[in-house]
This record gives C-alpha cells, sequence and structure tokens, in this order.
C-alpha cells in the first residue's frame, strides 16, 4: 500500500492521482533529449521521489495506471503520446498502451510508439540530428505467430539468409556503475547523477 515519508498509509487512487502529474514531468525531460526514454522501474523511482509517496508494489502493478492518466492528460492537451516515452524491462511499451487500439499485435503497436516518440522528442524541444531524427524500435520486434501463405510451386532449397545488420539507434548507452541503469552515454549518469566512465 502507498504510503507518504511519515508512514501514513494513503489509498492506491490518492497516491495515483499524486503520482500521475510527477510522471508526466519526468517524461517531458525525457522528451527533451533525442532517442531517450525510461523503464517502468527508473519511472517508479523518479515518481516516488517527486511525489513524496512511496510504495513496495513492484512498477508493473501500478506503473500502468499512472500512465493511463498521463495518456489521458496529454490528449486532452493536443500532445503527443508521453507514455510512448516509458517502456518494460524487455524495452516495449505496455500492451494496453494508448497509442492503438486494445488488441493491436505487438509489431504494429511498437511501430506505432516508435513514431510517437520522435513525435514526442519534436514536440518538446530536445536536440534533433540534422536528417529529423528517425522512429526508432527499442527492442527487437517479437516473431508474428501468423504464417504467410505459402506459393504452389516446385520444391526449392534454402539458403541461408544473411544477418541484418542491427539498426542504429542514433544514441550511444553505458550502464551507470552506480545505479546499474542504462543511460545515453554523458560525463554524468540522467538517473542519478554520478559520473560515468569515459
Amino acid at each position: 500500500m502507498p504510503e507518504l515519508a511519515n508512514g501514513k498509509y494513503v489509498s492506491q487512487a490518492d497516491a495515483i492521482r499524486r503520482w500521475w502529474p510527477a510522471a508526466r514531468d519526468a517524461l517531458i525531460e525525457t522528451a527533451g533529449e533525442y532517442g531517450a526514454w525510461l523503464s517502468f522501474e527508473a519511472l517508479s523511482g523518479r515518481v516516488q521521489a517527486r511525489a513524496g509517496i512511496t510504495t513496495n508494489q513492484p512498477p508493473e502493478e501500478w506503473v500502468p495506471r499512472v500512465l493511463g492518466a498521463v495518456a489521458t492528460d496529454a490528449e486532452r492537451r493536443g500532445e503527443p503520446r508521453l507514455t510512448s516515452l516509458c517502456v518494460t524491462a524487455e524495452r516495449r511499451v505496455a500492451e494496453d498502451y494508448a497509442g492503438v487500439p486494445a488488441g493491436t499485435d505487438a509489431p504494429t503497436r511498437e511501430r506505432v510508439a516508435a513514431q510517437d516518440r520522435l513525435e514526442c522528442y519534436r514536440f518538446f524541444g530536445a536536440a534533433m540530428p540534422d536528417d529529423g531524427g528517425a522512429p526508432t524500435l527499442l527492442a527487437p520486434l517479437p516473431a508474428s505467430t501468423a504464417r504467410p501463405a505459402r506459393a504452389e510451386g516446385p520444391a526449392r532449397t534454402r539458403a541461408a539468409a544473411p544477418k541484418a545488420a542491427p539498426a542504429a539507434s542514433g544514441m550511444r548507452e553505458t550502464t551507470c556503475p552506480h545505479c546499474f541503469m542504462v543511460v545515453p552515454v554523458a560525463a554524468t549518469c540522467r538517473d542519478c547523477g554520478g559520473g560515468l566512465a569515459a
């Protein structure tokens, strides 16, 4: 159950009302850096610190509700979907991502989220690359469960297809030796402020 610094318990609904504006602020800050994103874990830490309400619940249990409130607010303001900047540990948006209808397949959901992230960087003033930037998937798309129809014809042997080169993300990353978060290469960690190795 959520609680204040003094140990007093707060209802989940009251906590969500305090957490979502903090989440919005953290996501706007993230949108100010091209290629940046936050994990559920990183967002939950920032939100709890800013709002002064903590919880022992795993982020996966409450962050989606916070993101739902952020998504509703952004839509009301006519802003791009800030929630595209927050991803699971697998670097994917949540299955109930507000940018697509319920039941949308994962590859489509991830492509829409990548485009939404690009719009966020542009809208919230990130320094963009000379080419204007491009939508970037944060993780490989999950394999499709549907198989394409086979064409009738003579049997053929299969040659091994060459492996595709990994897509350039436009941003180098490193692991912070202090908080162990994957962050953009810089002098200091954007999450904890600790120095990063050159």
